[in-house]
């Protein structure tokens, strides 16, 4: 990258994400660009948990079900977050069902939870995905 000479007293670091590590041009990981690939695991238990925490800010929720294997365990930090966003839609839906004398406020309940993380596919539930990433990471890393 112009004007970086890649030492420490730079003081820059360039960090670059993908969830398509095939797409990318092999320009940008010549030596001197993106010298590393590093792949990103899915968050573990206490980190989906976190995450539905901070989207679903609610009580009477069981973070620690929703974050379990069972329920959301190959799921990645967007995909937990998308399913919180529709668990909202879902109560918003719910709240608009109501006769139109009573004005019902809408609340996200577990089940509003559980329903839009079941409706959610993985990506990484593929094993070939997963696979591709962690093989892209090694062949790119072999080359240094």
């Amino acid at each position: 990258m112009d004007g970086i000479d890649g030492s420490i007293n730079d003081g820059v670091l360039v960090l670059g994400a993908t969830n398509r590590p095939s797409t990318l041009d092999t320009a940008i990981l010549r030596p001197g660009r993106f010298d590393r690939v590093i792949y990103v695991p899915p968050p573990d238990q206490e980190g989906r948990k976190q995450i539905l925490k901070a989207q679903c800010n609610v009580d009477l929720v069981d973070f620690d079900y929703l974050a379990s294997e069972k329920v959301s365990g190959s799921m990645t930090g967007a995909e937990i977050v998308g399913a919180c966003r529709e668990a909202a839609m879902l109560a918003v839906r719910e709240a608009m069902e109501g006769t139109q004398n009573t004005r019902m406020v809408p609340i996200v309940l577990q089940r509003h939870i559980e329903q839009s993380l079941q409706m959610c596919t993985p990506l990484l539930s593929n094993q070939s995905v997963l696979n591709e990433y962690m093989k892209f990471e090694q062949d790119q890393n072999k080359k240094y």
